[in-house]
Parts: structure tokens; sequence; C-alpha cells
């Protein structure tokens, strides 16, 4: 698992302790009751603009109970040195300005009664945020360089306005190429608090460039030559994923890794060899990665699954599970497409084309592990709808279904079930479809299961349309259009809550 602390309770209890004179000792007859109300479970707070104002009503059954109180601030997920409990009032009224780094903060109030020595504490989540860390980021280029548009939800997951170009906006500059994705890792280490701490950063990355952005500011953390402690001589990024108990950068088919589990500085270390002989090998830009387990890539020059640990200097090979329809390695095939199809499992679609026969393709499920490779292969038929198709999405963790983009205007699906093919949505005249994916979301007041459409207009705009869905189907309507200039070619929604495992990484 994945770099985070657990939090025993008893610490802090110790700790509250010593933050209050005792000198008390009682024979207990019946138990103490201390009630608080008037604390909610959880807060939204804008750093640097908001604050704590609170007065709780505290009782007690003790007739004679005399309170004194503590409020306190600790940081939640922190790795690498233990949680700092910090005192910020001991009345019980509060008033406390929010100078946090946006992320989840715990709140802690407790009221101690003077006269039994009883305490009573209760905690409440603080979601720190900025103008920057709750919206929908969408990655657009113009074909030669790409930039970051920004739609604000303050209140739901309807934006009600936005920020356009906030990446050169705030670093004054766009990054060269295409654009390709964004992943979101919660931990990178930086130096952006003038210590080497964890900092919620953003991956964004181009076919010709890469930048590591603080979520808190969109300022850039690192650049591409920065990223590595050697710079690769070609700067041709393809992605970069977090996985389990390490981040990795894939640039022109080649793995660079850090691994999260130990001390490190952000900073991707040396090109993973392919074997211990350092045989070629160039990796698809599609891959399978989970919290859980390592990621799986592809080798195309091989074409041969692969996975990867970031505490190694070479890849792992992947051999073949019981029943496998086809061999995980030397398979003779092209990769189309890999993509995940489960969240808590680790299950993947891939769309394979072979080599010698490149009319043959085929549709395969994949129950993958980083020693054994289990596929479940289903020939497609030239006159199905899939045998054509591009930019494909698999419905991640919910129905067993597989969306993909027909003739560059029509969304189809496919039931990897019973093989049913469906039109789901056809672009207005003028519309061209770039980008398609499902992502979902559970946090209270902004919960959202959508599959996103983009389309781009000749007059050079985009349109990203927000679907629900029922039994894999969309609906007729989107609940949510975000427009603005250019190509677009991911969208992602970030709020104080997001980790490195809200969305599974997919290219």
């Amino acid at each position: 698992m994945k770099k985070y602390n657990i939090f025993i309770v008893i610490c802090f209890a110790t700790l509250l302790h010593s933050c209050f004179d005792d000198g008390n000792n009682f024979n207990y007859q019946t138990p103490e009751v201390i009630t608080v109300t008037g604390l909610n479970a959880s807060y939204d707070k804008i750093s640097q603009s908001d604050s704590l104002n609170f007065k709780p009503t505290v009782r007690s059954t003790d007739p004679k109970a005399d309170f004194e109180y503590f409020w306190g601030i600790y940081e939640t997920n922190v790795q690498g040195y233990p949680p700092k409990l910090d005192t910020i009032s001991k009345s019980l009224t509060i008033k406390y300005r929010i100078i946090q780094p946006a992320k989840a903060w715990i709140l802690e109030f407790a009221a101690k009664n003077k006269h039994t020595g009883y305490t009573k504490i209760i905690t409440s989540t603080i979601n720190v945020g900025t103008q920057f860390t709750r919206g929908w980021y969408v990655l657009k280029d113009n074909g030669n360089q790409s930039d970051l548009d920004l739609f604000l939800t303050p209140t739901t997951i309807v934006p009600t306005s936005s920020i356009e170009n906030v990446y050169s906006l705030v670093n004054g500059k766009k990054l060269e190429g295409k654009g390709l994705g964004m992943n979101f890792e919660s931990t990178y280490k930086s130096m952006v608090t003038g210590t080497n701490a964890n900092t919620r950063a953003m991956f964004i990355f181009t076919e010709k460039d890469a930048s590591i952005i603080n979520t808190n500011t969109v300022k850039e953390i690192r650049p591409f030559n920065t990223c590595f402690y050697i710079s690769p001589t070609v700067k041709a990024p393809n992605f970069m994923i977090v996985g389990s108990s390490s981040d990795y950068f894939v640039n022109n088919g080649i793995l660079y890794s850090i691994y999260t589990m130990s001390s490190n500085f952000g900073v991707f270390g040396n090109a993973q060899m392919r074997d211990a002989i350092n045989s070629p090998y160039r990796l698809s830009k599609y891959y399978l990665t989970h919290t859980n387990n390592n990621p799986v890539f592809f080798d195309e020059t091989s074409s041969s699954f692969v996975s990867a640990s970031g505490s190694s200097n070479m890849l792992n090979p992947i051999t073949d599970a019981t029943g496998t329809a086809m061999s995980a390695n030397k398979n003779n095939k092209t990769l189309l497409y890999l993509g995940p199809k489960g969240i808590t499992t680790f299950e993947g679609v891939a769309v394979l084309q072979d080599k010698t026969n490149p009319a043959l393709k085929i549709l395969s499920v994949i129950t993958p592990s980083t020693t054994a490779f289990k596929m479940v292969n289903d020939t497609l038929l030239n006159t199905s709808k899939l045998y054509n198709a591009v930019n494909y999405s698999a419905n991640v963790g919910d129905e067993s279904m597989l969306y993909f983009v027909v003739g560059g205007n029509q969304v189809w699906s496919r039931n990897l079930v019973n093989k049913f093919e469906q039109l789901q949505f056809t672009a207005p005249a003028g519309e061209t479809i770039s980008f398609i994916r499902h992502r979902k979301s559970t946090e209270t007041g902004y919960a959202f299961n959508y599959v996103m459409i983009g389309t781009t207009t000749g007059s050079g705009t985009y349109n990203v349309r927000m679907f629900t869905k029922t039994a894999g189907n969309l609906a007729t309507t989107p609940s949510v259009t975000l427009t603005g200039s250019g190509n677009v070619t991911d969208v992602f929604y970030l709020s104080p809550s997001t980790s490195y495992g809200t969305y599974p990484n997919a290219y």
C-alpha cells in the first residue's frame, strides 16, 4: 500500500492531556457524560481568506462542572514524520484565520471538567482550499502549445465561472506540444514550503513537454529538465502516473521512477533496464496502474506485457496464468488500447491488433498481477463498430462496458458480456470528438459519475459534455457542459479531498 501513516488516537489523547494541568483525584460513582453541540463533522475553507469562528455548547451531567478548553489542528496523511498538533486557542470561542496550505486537516476541540478530570474530545475535518484547489481542470492545446482552463465550482459540481489559460497566467509560459494528459499525486515531495515535504501536485504532460505543478497555486514545481537526476537526451514525454509505492515517468518509451516508500526529493532516477542484458524496449502510451499493485506496461519492441517497481532498476517479466487465452510475452500484437476496468479490483480492458495479420483485432479483458497474467479474448468481427474504433474509455468500476469513438463524431458502447453495441452520442454538425473518459467521485456535496465527451469545432473552440448514465447508457442531455478555446485532451476534477486514488490513472 502507498505511504499513509496510521494516526494512533491514544497519542493525541496523551498530548491533549499534557495541554491541561491535572491535579484531580476523584472516586467516580456515576460516569460523567459531557456533550458538545454546535460543531459540524466537516467544513470547507479557503486558505488566507476564511476563518474558523465557533462557539460550541458544552454540557455535563456533573452539576459542579467547571470547564477549561483546548483547540488544536493537525495535518492528515503525513508521511516521513509524525503529525504535529498545533494549539490555536484555549477558550470556548475560537476565532482563527486559516493559514494552512490546501488539503484536509483535523480540527480538534477538547473540553475538560476540572472538577472530575474528565475530558471530551470532538474532531472536525477542515477541507482547506484556494481558488485553484476546487474545480474542473481542462488540458487543451492549439496544435502547437498546451494550457489549462479552470472552471470554478464553489458550491456544487456545476461551475459558476472560469479562469482561462490559468497555467500560463501563473507561470508566464505555455507547455510546448499537443496535450496528452493529467494525473494527481497527493504526497509528491517538494521544497515549496522551504523543507522537503508532501505537496499536492498535478502531473501535466504533452507530446513535447511536461510540468509538475503545486495545486495550491498552479505554480510550476519542476519543469521537464529538472524532473530527472540525469535529464533524458530526447524530450518526448508519454505519461506520468502514480502507482503502488512509486511515481513513474515514461519518456520516449523508457521508464523512470521514484520509490516513494523511502526518503526522496521528487526527482526521477535513472532509466530502468528491460532485463539484465539491457535489451532495447519501448513502452506503449497505454498502461494499467492500481493503488495495491505494481503497474503493468506493454513493451512495443517485444510485444510483451511487463510490470515495474520503483525500487528496482529493471522491468519485471510477466508469466501466463492458467487459462489465459493469449501469452503475455512475445504475442506478436500491437496494443491499440489498454485501460482500467475496476477501481477496487485490478482489472483492465485491451484492444490488440495482430502484426502479421492486421485484419485480426482482439478485445481482451485482463486480470493482471505482478507475476501472472490472464486474458479472456474476444475476436472482433470486421462488421462490429468496435473494429474501427478510436479514443476508447472503459466504464471504470461500474457496468462492464467499453465506450469508443467511431467516425470522429459518434460515441458507441459495447457490453463486454453479451457483445451488444449501441450508439450513445452523436456530436453536433461541425464538431469532432477528441476526448472521452469515465470518471466519478463520491465527495459529499460534489459527487458525480460522468462519461465525459470532448469535442472541437472548426472555429477552434471545445465543448466538454458530461453525461450521467443508467445501466451504462448515457442520458439524452449532459448534466454539465464546459466550453473554451482549443482542442481538449483531458479533464480532471480537483478538490481538497482528492487523493492519488480518487481516479484510476489512465491514458
